[in-house]
């Protein structure tokens, strides 16, 4: 696609590729989003405590930290078409699979390594690298609604897995899950997703190698901006993993029935519909440092709400909207900004590494969280940390300046 391309031919070309992309996002985000759902029946079945049934998500955060910059890599040489749907098959049977826990540690242990090696196929920076590829002038807002696929899930996940687990029991309700959600977004990736790559060698419409431009590794892990944007995102995902996993329990323990716990953490899900697409919009059309800033920061202010120093649900609803939103808002802000400042020609390796950073923070995070509480007795603590550490973050997006003139490739030929 060439620089004249208008956002409208991009969009009208290219959005059965992005709702494809919205919904396979939406099932890598159910293994997390879920997890508080499942927490009661788990604790009551098999008396593991929630520092024990946090450790899951560590290891899958901790697979997904390591692998990020191999699927990173080999995104860039090979596309995303064929990694998704092979990926998205085996990781919706790796997710059925939770339905056979016995009570063993190690087999719990052993189905997350398994989704979490399965689940690197699916993760954001696979959707975020294929999309990328095919936008251009509207890049941001087409980010901001496959990303939405994570608010989507954090929305649904909670409340679905809530009802299966009421009707049919939690065995039922993984396998629910995990056939049916991945099910609808195969049944879309087949004839939907295509990224540039895949258009090339399916259409074979070119002999020329596809060519994008932007930095060379070694100097995106020396540029500035790059390394601002990837410790912002390890400190928002290392405290928002934590506050995220345990957002039900935290709801509930400030006097909120669960039914009404579990309604109020979807709203975090809500607003971070609101944030991607709100900021997506913005993104596209205005640059500095003013929207990633309030992206982040606002995140700070629904952790001061979840202390648990006002009483009523009204402020539990806010401060979840607002972690909600800024969760949202921050994913979309950085996979926008990287393919920015750092450009397409390795996007899937760099992206690739910043998200390994993003998911150290997600492995540490749940287990904090559960330590925290296990040691205190609640979560007041943890929300104490939380706020000032989100607003550190986001004034590290102060001053990273105009985006690079990077050399464009011709790639117009792509859609010919």
């Amino acid at each position: 696609m060439n620089e004249q391309t208008s956002a409208r031919e991009e969009w009208r070309r290219g959005w059965p590729a992005v709702l494809a992309a919205m919904v396979g996002m939406s099932f890598y985000s159910v293994i997390t989003y879920s997890l508080s759902t499942f927490i009661g029946p788990l604790e009551d079945e098999f008396r593991w405590s929630r520092t024990a049934l946090s450790s899951g998500l560590t290891i899958f955060a901790g697979i997904a930290m390591l692998g990020g910059p191999f699927i990173g890599a080999a995104l860039d040489k090979v596309g995303t078409r064929w990694i998704t749907i092979v990926g998205m098959a085996l990781s919706g049977c790796a997710f059925a699979a939770f339905s056979l826990l016995s009570g063993s540690m190690a087999q719990w242990i052993a189905l997350y390594v398994i989704y979490g090696i399965c689940a690197l196929s699916i993760k954001s920076t696979v959707w975020s690298t294929g999309i990328s590829t095919i936008f251009t002038r509207s890049r941001s807002m087409a980010l901001a609604v496959m990303l939405s696929g994570s608010a989507i899930g954090q929305t649904l996940a909670p409340i679905i897995a809530h009802r299966l687990i009421t009707a049919f029991g939690w065995r039922e309700a993984y396998i629910w899950l995990g056939l049916g959600w991945a099910g609808v977004a195969l049944a879309l990736l087949v004839p939907f997703y295509f990224d540039v790559r895949s258009r090339k060698t399916e259409r074979a419409a070119q002999t020329a190698p596809v060519v994008l431009p932007g930095l060379a590794i070694p100097d995106a892990l020396r540029d500035s901006r790059v390394i601002r944007i990837a410790l912002a995102n390890l400190l928002l995902a290392t405290v928002g993993s934590g506050v995220s996993v345990h957002l039900v329990r935290i709801v509930s323990e400030n006097g909120i029935v669960m039914d009404s716990a579990v309604e109020i953490a979807a709203t975090a899900g809500m607003a971070g519909l609101i944030g991607k697409l709100g900021v997506g919009w913005l993104l596209d059309r205005v640059q500095g440092s003013v929207i990633p800033f309030c992206g982040f920061a606002t995140g700070a202010v629904g952790h001061f709400l979840m202390i648990g120093w006002f009483s009523g649900w009204v402020p539990l609803m806010l401060g979840a909207m607002c972690i909600g939103f800024a969760s949202g808002a921050g994913l979309q802000i950085s996979a926008y900004l990287v393919s920015r400042y750092a450009g397409l020609k390795n996007y899937g390796a760099i992206y690739g590494t910043i998200s390994s950073m993003m998911m150290a923070g997600t492995a540490a995070g749940p287990m904090i969280a559960g330590s925290v509480h296990d040691i205190t007795g609640s979560y007041d603590m943890l929300e104490m940390i939380a706020a000032p550490v989100v607003l550190v973050a986001a004034l590290l997006f102060v001053g990273l300046g105009p985006y690079p003139d990077f050399a464009r490739a011709d790639d117009s030929k792509v859609f010919e």
